[in-house]
């Protein structure tokens, strides 16, 4: 790529290229380039990449959209009454939108993020912990006090709070399950026990949620899981899942074991995998 110059052809700093990883100086007439550390030049990660097409793909569909009058004007009359607070669901209910083609985008974003499809070629991918997230994985006596608060507060906070369930939420059982949790600064952001069943060389998996959703940790925490069970010598997995959450166990593996049953007053379903 050609050197910077100025109107009258002289040679003046800047940068060579977008991508280039050197920088072009003049001082006191003379010519330098320096090596510098371009982010630009580091091969895009297979999240990154999954991303982009995903936004291609949507990026054509909305363009086919925006070419149809008819359809912008419907959509439009959709974003008009959004924004002035009949929530369209599929859009992103805390934006007021001030274009159509934002609108239309969001919307099918969020149907391309949903498909099984993309959901299983997310699953697959590496999943590193974000800074600021700690993985702690503890039986029961070695827990803190502070350890065992956040962990009763998560639980009570998405079963009591949340699904309205009234239950017993101490029932023994944590005093022989090994505790798993993701911590943003302490509190819990995902969490489940580990236990032994009473046939050999299976455990079960309880009180499993995730406070911040759509993230990946439920995913991740599910992965530590398995890896512990497979530590603590268990050849078989087994959980009680609400029926609205089986697709998820499925993709981590799981697949329906009998007929829907029901549990604390929701639909459940006991699920397996041989590990």
């Amino acid at each position: 790529m050609a050197k910077v110059r100025n109107i009258d052809g002289s040679l003046r700093s800047g940068k060579l290229s977008k991508s280039s990883d050197e920088i072009h100086r003049i001082r006191n007439g003379q010519e330098f380039i320096h090596k510098v550390k371009n982010p630009n030049t580091k091969p895009p990660s297979e999240a990154q990449l999954l991303y982009r097409a995903k936004y291609a793909r949507v990026n054509s569909k909305v363009n086919v959209i925006m070419g149809n009058p008819a359809q912008v004007a419907s959509f439009d009359k959709l974003r008009k009454a959004h924004n002035r607070g009949k929530k369209y669901p599929l859009a992103n209910p805390d934006k007021k939108y001030g274009t159509t083609r934002q609108f239309v985008f969001d919307i099918y974003m969020r149907l391309e993020s949903e498909s099984p499809e993309e959901q299983a070629k997310q699953a697959a991918l590496p999943f590193t912990l974000p800074k600021g997230v700690t993985l702690q994985i503890l039986p029961f006596p070695a827990l803190s006090t502070l350890d065992l608060y956040e962990i009763l507060k998560a639980r009570f906070s998405v079963f009591v709070c949340e699904q309205h369930i009234h239950y017993l939420d101490e029932d023994d059982i944590d005093l022989l399950a090994t505790h798993l949790s993701l911590r943003r600064h302490g509190q819990v952001i995902a969490y489940a026990r580990l236990f032994p069943a009473d046939e050999p060389a299976t455990m079960l998996v309880g009180r499993m949620l995730t406070i911040e959703r759509g993230k990946g940790f439920g995913r991740h925490l599910m992965q530590l899981i398995i890896a512990e069970a497979k530590r603590q010598g268990a050849t078989t997995l087994r959980l009680n899942a609400q029926t609205q959450a089986a697709p998820f166990y499925e993709r981590c593996g799981f697949h329906s074991v009998g007929d829907i049953f029901i549990e604390a007053d929701l639909p459940h379903i006991l699920m397996e995998q041989q590990l």
